[in-house]
């Protein structure tokens, strides 16, 4: 049942795919790939070979003793995803502007102070979680333990840094004679916001959204889609030897770590034996953490979903380390939607949401394209958790004070052309 539906969903994908790179359908086959066709492959290989694991834990996550309902319901969603967003780009989002970064260039100076601002944030976060040393002596408990209580300046130096790679990309694209001080200053800075931030997730988002200038026009084919596949993997894997502090130094371990880090339909799969499904049990979360900012209190772990799925499943994780799992979009669909039967609504409503995003990507300029491209990567994250999270109020707020930044930042100059 398993390697059927993972065949399905790749032979559906190559079937139909949208051999533009940035297409909305792309990124619902890539959540896919990653936490249910690339997992379970792996684990039935290292079961025909008898695979001795090498981890102290052992083997963890076992495919074959998910329930059909679970197994089911992945292959579902994805299909309404894929199928809704494929169809939305054939029917809106047919044009390209080919000109488009010849309209556009990057002015230096207010370029320069951005980076010295995301520098002076960076600076400060380090400062206050704990400092040089701490950063440098022990990375995974800081990273985990010491940002409690900054998330609002974590959350600044995330979006900053995100649009500050976009900048660097696009300055490197517009520009003819590239000023080599403000680039190399613009990368040390992304460094250590990489650094601070998660290596792992980081290196990803960085590289997507510094490339966007030539992603937007990228073609895709399935040689092209497996060799960045490997080289995320490759990546993936060099950051978790730093965010474990070595701890996983062989390929064997990273290897094995990869079955117990794309697991979300085991935590799923416990939800669906555990619970009935429900209407709106969850969907208000993000209303009571937003109540908080006006006095009405609650607890951290009912303002989102894989919170308060964690608090119940993993307490300790929570209440000793607020660290989360992250359930998938289908036990919020589960808990929120009831039976499959009413699932489609949201899921064509949040795909509406994205095509007409990537249906006019090009037509308000470069932070419009930036708000775009970062949706585009925030929708991998969706299948993580919630369609509408808590947090996505204050991203349009960033999204408002860089749509009136970038008058500032970029500047129309004649198409040669």
């Amino acid at each position: 049942m398993v390697l059927f539906t993972a065949f399905l969903m790749v032979f559906v994908y190559l079937a139909f795919r949208n051999k533009s790179a940035l297409g909305p359908s792309n990124i619902v086959f890539l959540n896919y790939a990653l936490y249910f066709v690339f997992p379970a492959v792996l684990f039935y290989f290292l079961e025909a070979v008898h695979w001795e694991y090498v981890l102290p834990w052992g083997k963890t996550n076992d495919w074959s003793t998910l329930s059909e309902e679970s197994v089911l319901s992945y292959l579902y969603v994805f299909m309404m995803f894929f199928i809704f967003s494929r169809l939305l780009e054939i029917g809106m989002c047919r044009t390209v502007d080919a000109a488009f970064f010849e309209r556009y260039a990057v002015r230096p100076v207010p370029f320069f102070f951005f980076i010295s601002l995301i520098l002076l944030g960076g600076v400060i976060f380090m400062q206050v979680t704990g400092g040089i040393d701490q950063w440098l002596g022990s990375y995974s408990d800081t990273y985990i333990k010491n940002k409690k209580g900054y998330g609002l300046l974590n959350f600044m130096l995330i979006m900053g840094s995100n649009f500050l790679a976009f900048v660097l990309g696009f300055y490197w694209r517009v520009e003819t004679r590239v000023n080599w001080v403000l680039f190399l200053y613009a990368l040390t800075v992304l460094v250590l916001c990489a650094y601070l931030q998660g290596i792992k997730s980081r290196m990803f988002y960085y590289a997507i959204l510094f490339s966007a200038p030539w992603l937007v026009y990228a073609r895709i084919s399935i040689s092209k889609g497996v060799g960045v596949f490997i080289a995320f993997m490759l990546a993936f894997m060099f950051s978790m030897y730093f965010r474990s502090n070595g701890f996983y130094s062989t390929p064997e371990m990273l290897l094995e770590y990869f079955l117990s880090y794309f697991n979300t339909i085991f935590l799923h799969d416990r939800i669906v034996h555990d619970m009935d499904p429900q209407f709106f049990l969850t969907i208000d979360f993000p209303i009571n953490k937003w109540l908080t900012f006006v006095g009405v209190p609650s607890e951290e772990y009912l303002h989102d979903i894989s919170r308060w799925l964690t608090s119940i499943y993993f307490p300790a994780q929570w209440f000793e380390g607020s660290a989360t799992q992250q359930w998938p979009i289908e036990t919020e669909l589960y808990l929120n939607y009831g039976y499959f039967v009413f699932w489609w609504v949201p899921v064509f409503l949040y795909s509406l949401f994205m095509c007409v995003l990537y249906s006019v990507r090009f037509k308000y300029g470069p932070v419009f394209l930036f708000i775009y491209v970062l949706g585009y990567l925030h929708f991998l994250s969706v299948f993580r958790g919630s369609m509408f999270a808590w947090i996505d109020l204050f991203s349009l707020l960033v999204y408002g004070f860089l749509l009136m930044f970038g008058r500032v930042l970029f500047v129309k100059v004649e198409s040669s052309s």
